[in-house]
């Protein structure tokens, strides 16, 4: 078993701030001087481990990096959390309750905290005891995590967070996006009252919880009821210790006890769990039926599963009739269907949301209707996410309180209509007309939009710097130099001047349709309009292409079949995806290679073989001037880009909002003559 703090070279440019390729120059520089890079320790598959002190001496002898505090924060790098993670979790909630550095504290003063903290054995102590060989060096890893992570809580959900690459496959499987989790927990807000209990019904936990936890504010009293589970799994033990440490941190969270009679509780629950072997629909939907049916006739639920379960049409007759046992119990009150990428462990998989409500069993099943919500092709930003839980807070009314609210994205369905469709529980888009009398309070929440929006066009109305440059004729005519003038790509790569570097075969599979959440991704086919249109999540690229380069600032991302075309790589951090090539400048002012220019005569290059083609080199005395007029007309592109953004948005806005019939629009009197009489 590993007791040593060992870093990865990932880390170790986290740890410096400085980006990835950074640190292999240093290794690569540094060989044969008075200060060589480290050697590494060991191997993690193809990953190579270094020493953490070495580094932290390293650094420290060279002044490398963009952090000057890298000593205190190593801790926090290392692979020790990771590969000691249910102990050093359990240590790290040890910590918190004593209040005290752990190192000061014998391994048999470490088991007594531990008994205290954890009598019944719930949540900590036997993954404790099981170690207390090494506890004592891990206690010590532990305060220095601590320090490192300003407290035990931050330390533990930095761990938390960095689970894809720690040894929790369980709880790595079932990550979802953060735009994900904050509806989810937006949702369970709108559900509550002010006696509302909240718990994590999970089993083996969820972030969906934590999540609600940020969000309220820290005045807000928040009662908390512990998971409740026959089974002692690894999962289950983690999520109680990580709420059990939520709750301490803050006063204003409060334990409840299990059962509380009538009390309205909110259930939170996210499926496949950690502790499922399967996101198969039927398994998936067995589990929430269980869960619905033993909610309490005051209790609700927000639940996030895989779209194939909750809202998909399925040829799986049996999960079909599963699906439908659970709408004819009357509670689910809204379905709501996510976008591709949410689920981080399968990005091509959508995601859905239900919310299951107290019980209408004195309803009949004809009288019942569920919001319906396609978010399917729609970013889930802070204004989506807040218009679609106030479609909700307006669908929880009674039926005669719907005709008078609009909505921007909530459409309705009878249960019976939905029960009896092979269609899915949204088969498609469908607009929605505002009811001319709704209340005015949502009819301003359009006009709040459009004013918005207006001001932002205002704003970029403004008149724009002129573009003062000037042009002269030289006194003399400088001679060309053999470092200005044209050259060949071959000559280039051969003299290291650029580098050109193969783009890397991603699986369609990989790839996410758009580009939402993880790593951009170029392909081919992106280079003419210059904007990516794809991404990875951050798991497929370091699971399954941990050998994927990464575009840095000033890359050129460049193709030779179909036509030279190229375009560049302004901001970086993107991956690159076969046949797109990279091609990276080594140093652009001293080699005279400016990206924009270079892209501009990859374009215009007439042969297939990129090694012929011949770009163009700016003399020292003129690069300067010629970077910063292409900046300052780069940054007018930008401008009149997002200004266009700006516009279609608008045009958007006041379609939408006309065509609702809600509202209208006021023609200013110099455009009137043109508007036919009995026009507003």
């Amino acid at each position: 078993m590993n007791t040593q703090e060992l870093i990865s070279l990932p880390d170790i440019a986290r740890l410096a701030n400085v980006q990835r390729p950074v640190v292999s120059v240093w290794r690569t520089r540094s060989r044969g001087t008075e200060f060589p890079f480290p050697e590494s320790k060991q191997n993690s598959g193809a990953q190579e481990l270094f020493a953490a002190d070495e580094i932290v001496t390293w650094l420290q002898a060279t002044g490398r990096g963009n952090n000057a505090a890298f000593k205190d924060d190593s801790a926090a790098y290392t692979t020790l959390g990771r590969e000691h993670f249910p102990l050093v979790t359990s240590l790290l909630a040890v910590q918190q309750f004593v209040g005290r550095p752990l190192a000061g504290l014998s391994v048999d003063e470490i088991l007594d905290a531990a008994d205290d903290l954890d009598p019944d054995d719930e949540f900590l102590y036997s993954e404790i005891e099981a170690q207390r060989d090494v506890l004592a060096l891990i206690a010590g890893y532990v305060d220095k995590l601590i320090d490192a992570s300003y407290g035990a809580l931050p330390a533990f959900e930095s761990l938390f967070a960095d689970r894809f690459r720690a040894n929790e496959i369980g709880i790595s499987r079932t990550a979802i996006s953060e735009s994900a989790r904050g509806l989810a927990a937006k949702c369970a807000v709108e559900l509550a009252g002010p006696d509302s209990v909240f718990h994590e019904a999970t089993p083996g936990g969820s972030d969906l919880l934590y999540e609600l936890m940020q969000l309220v504010d820290e005045s807000t009293s928040l009662q908390i009821q512990l998971p409740v589970t026959a089974e002692d799994s690894d999962e289950n033990r983690l999520s109680v210790r990580r709420l059990k440490m939520l709750i301490a941190a803050n006063e204003s969270f409060m334990p409840s006890p299990p059962t509380r009679g009538s009390t309205p509780i909110i259930h939170l629950a996210q499926f496949p769990a950690p502790g499922m072997h399967s996101d198969d629909p039927m398994a998936v939907l067995q589990a929430i039926d269980d869960l619905v049916l033993e909610l309490g006739p005051s209790h609700s639920a927000v639940i996030v599963a895989p779209a194939s379960a909750l809202i998909h049409a399925t040829n799986d007759k049996a999960a079909a009739n599963v699906r439908a046992s659970i709408l004819r119990m009357g509670r689910v009150r809204a379905a709501i269907s996510l976008s591709q990428g949410h689920y981080l462990f399968k990005p091509r998989a959508a995601l859905g949301l239900w919310v299951i409500g107290p019980d209408t069993s004195d309803l009949p099943l004809a009288d019942r209707r569920i919001m319906l919500a396609d978010l399917s092709t729609v970013s889930l930003d802070d204004s989506t996410t807040d218009d679609l839980v106030a479609d909700l807070a307006a669908s929880l009314m009674e039926l005669h309180g719907l005709r008078a609210r609009s909505f921007r994205f909530a459409r309705w369905g009878r249960t019976s209509r939905i029960i009896a469709s092979s269609q899915g529980l949204i088969p498609g888009n469908r607009t929605n007309r505002l009811d001319p009398q709704a209340n005015a309070a949502l009819l301003a929440e359009h006009q709040i939009r459009f004013e918005k929006l207006l001001a932002e066009l205002n704003e970029t109305s403004t008149v724009r710097p002129k573009m003062d440059w000037e042009l002269q004729l030289r006194s003399s005519v400088p001679q060309p130099d053999e470092d200005s003038g044209l050259s060949t790509m071959d000559e280039l790569v051969s003299q290291g001047q650029v580098r050109v570097i193969s783009g890397t075969r991603f699986s369609k599979d990989s790839l996410l349709s758009a580009v939402q959440h993880g790593i951009r991704v170029w392909n081919s086919s992106d280079l003419q309009a210059g904007t990516p249109t794809a991404a990875i999540s951050y798991f497929t690229l370091a699971q399954d292409y941990g050998r994927a380069v990464i575009t840095e600032p000033g890359d050129i991302i460049f193709r030779s079949s179909g036509g030279p075309t190229a375009t560049v790589d302004i901001e970086g951090s993107k991956a690159v995806n076969f046949p797109a090539r990279i091609l990276r400048i080594a140093s652009p002012s001293e080699s005279g290679l400016h990206p924009e220019l270079v892209a501009q005569d990859i374009a215009a290059a007439t042969s297939a073989n990129w090694r012929h083609w011949a770009v163009r080199k700016v003399p020292p005395n003129t690069y300067e001037a010629l970077r910063s007029t292409l900046e300052q007309i780069e940054e007018e592109r930008q401008h009149v880009a997002n200004r266009i953004e700006l516009l279609n948005s608008m045009s958007a806005q006041i379609a939408s909002s006309l065509l609702s019939g809600g509202l209208e629009i006021l023609i200013p009197e110099r455009l009137r003559k043109d508007v036919p009489s009995g026009t507003n």
